[in-house]
């Protein structure tokens, strides 16, 4: 064979011992030709470049072969075998069904089928992307498959078995045939550098196998190009060149960034990337992967042997398995699978990874009702990000705080805790005229948070829930369907009794309230009420007067004063100077 054959071609495996992988698959083969038993008709399932050809030939020259066949041990340099190999033996016809689908081709191949073998025992008809085949071409072939003629053998490869037709995969055994693993992958690889005489590291090994998706033909194809990029010696550098795709190092700082919420430092590693010329969707889908061993890794509590690149350093992949939490780590595969989406829609590669990784690092980037969620869940884990060193510069502010008057200056310096000197700086904008106030809060030091939520218990009145009443109906919005919500357009809280809420439907409303009055509707809105206020309350329904219109509670202004108190009181807040 010319030196110009593909990897692929001159490493192809001649006999079921050198096959690497799919084992059901050669154990069921040798049995049947050591018993006697070869069918005559199988369908090899797989994706592409799992070996369905090669198994297909290797069973070909088996049957065919002229010294001791049929054997399990081909041996590769008889007439048979050689003609086999080459694709131009008269007894194994390989054909294409997607360029021969037709009822007209069909019908050649039938008429073959009736002589005999010519030079082997065997008469071997491969059929590729057998599921090409139209529906007629398949009726028409239906009868010969189920009853050949003898030593025939019909071998049909396909990657989408579901578009066979079931009358002819119920006459067919069928194989499925596997994705190799990577560590499989990197045994060919290694078995081919060594014949070839390539100089290769195991690192670049590595990559080339993860890069080749479980396909033994892309791994060798990517082998093959990168010796005519670099020749006969090849670095994890030329791998990473020719790829396009994200070493270790940057995977882990990457990581590094979104766990130290650190904005900045995930555009610089974007930047990085971008600057080396590497695909940005590529690199998505290489941080995907390293995503994923950190997951398996943090799940299980053990490295998984399939990750190549990060296996080098296990002590750096444990580590950062620990450091980022469960939940953000869910949270970054779901914005880089969305951006992979969005990518694939159309999207510009570079800003859709940024975007992710930013919603990642900072949830307070994200408006979405589901960054509010990540925020609270960061405040209740007391994770703070890293990111804004201008508000860490902020405390000396209070060196501004002198000016109120002495007595507040003398008030200030009694307590010598700083807690307390905090808490009276904080106080003093909201009470400026009364200096004692401050020194009431050295009292309770400790349990300064527990006592926080006292003012929140307030009970809800008539007009603070036609207040949030337009947060019901956006939580009723997200937690229900649109249609279920949208029963509830132009409703108001018209009368409250104890833990009894009567809600008002516009006159013309009546078809909404109808629908509104069924159990599962009412309640989701009880549901809605409960998370927006704390509070259960018994939903009942009433009418609203022709000339009563809907109070809009954005109208009414409040004084400065009283919002910040608001806020203070409804989100347990702090005034910051």
């Amino acid at each position: 064979m010319s030196e110009s054959t593909s990897l692929y071609r001159r490493h192809r495996p001649h006999s079921f011992d050198q096959v690497v992988g799919q084992q059901h698959v050669v154990r069921t083969l040798s049995n049947a030709i050591t018993q006697d038993k070869v069918h005559h008709a199988y369908l090899f399932v797989g994706s592409r470049g799992t070996g369905k050809t090669s198994m297909a030939k290797i069973l070909a020259a088996s049957l065919n072969c002229e010294n001791g066949g049929p054997t399990l041990t081909p041996c590769g340099t008889c007439e048979s075998c050689r003609s086999i190999a080459a694709g131009n033996s008269v007894d194994v016809i390989e054909m294409d069904a997607a360029s021969n689908r037709s009822v007209d081709d069909i019908r050649e191949l039938r008429d073959r089928v009736a002589f005999a073998p010519t030079a082997g025992r065997w008469k071997v008809y491969i059929l590729d992307e057998a599921h090409m085949l139209t529906k007629e071409a398949w009726n028409a072939f239906l009868k010969t498959l189920e009853e050949p003629p003898p030593n025939t053998v019909f071998i049909l490869a396909t990657t989408e078995a579901h578009k066979v037709m079931p009358t002819i995969a119920d006459r067919c055994q069928r194989f499925d045939f596997q994705r190799p693993s990577i560590e499989q992958l990197s045994e060919v690889l290694t078995r081919v550098a060594a014949a070839e005489q390539i100089t290769i590291g195991a690192p670049a090994i590595s990559m080339i196998s993860r890069s080749a998706s479980g396909s033994f033909r892309d791994a060798l194809g990517t082998l093959d190009q990168l010796v005519s990029y670099s020749g006969n010696e090849i670095a994890l550098d030329d791998v990473l060149e020719v790829l396009g795709a994200a070493d270790a190092d940057l995977l882990f700082g990457v990581v590094d960034k979104v766990i130290e919420a650190d904005p900045a430092g995930v555009l610089t590693a974007v930047e990085q990337m971008a600057r080396s010329g590497r695909d940005p969707a590529r690199f998505a889908r290489d941080l995907l992967g390293h995503l994923r061993v950190l997951l398996v890794t943090q799940t299980t509590g053990q490295i998984p042997e399939a990750f190549a690149v990060t296996a080098a350093d296990p002590d750096r992949l444990v580590r950062q398995a620990k450091a980022i939490g469960p939940a953000n780590l869910i949270r970054t595969i779901d914005e880089l699978s969305a951006a992979l989406g969005l990518i694939r829609d159309g999207d510009e590669a570079r800003l859709a990874v940024e975007v992710a990784l930013l919603k990642a690092a900072r949830p307070d980037f994200d408006p979405s009702s589901e960054g509010l969620a990540r925020r609270l869940e960061r405040l209740e884990s007391g994770v703070r990000p890293v990111a804004p060193p201008p508000i860490q510069e902020s405390p000396p502010a209070p060196s501004a705080a002198p000016t109120p008057p002495a007595s507040e200056a003398a008030a200030s310096s009694a307590p010598p805790s700083p807690p307390a000197v905090a808490e009276a700086e904080a106080a003093a904008p909201a009470v400026a005229p009364e200096p004692p106030k401050p020194q009431a809060a050295p009292t309770p030091p400790e349990p300064s948070a527990a006592p926080t939520p006292a003012p929140e218990p307030e009970p809800y009145d008539l007009p603070k829930l036609e207040q949030v009443w337009p947060a019901v109906l956006d939580s009723l919005g997200a937690s229900a369907s649109g249609m279920v919500a949208s029963y509830f357009d132009g409703t108001v809280p018209v009368a409250l009794d104890g833990t009894k809420l009567s809600i008002g439907f516009p006159a013309d409303a009546a078809f909404s309230r109808r629908n509104a009055e069924r159990p599962e509707c009412r309640q989701q809105l009880a549901e809605a009420i409960k998370v927006v206020t704390g509070d259960q309350f018994q939903v009942e329904y009433a009418s609203l007067d022709s000339g009563q219109e809907v109070a809009d509670p954005e109208s009414e202004v409040m004084e400065e004063e009283d919002f910040i108190a608001r806020v203070k009181s409804e989100f347990n807040a702090e005034e910051v100077i």
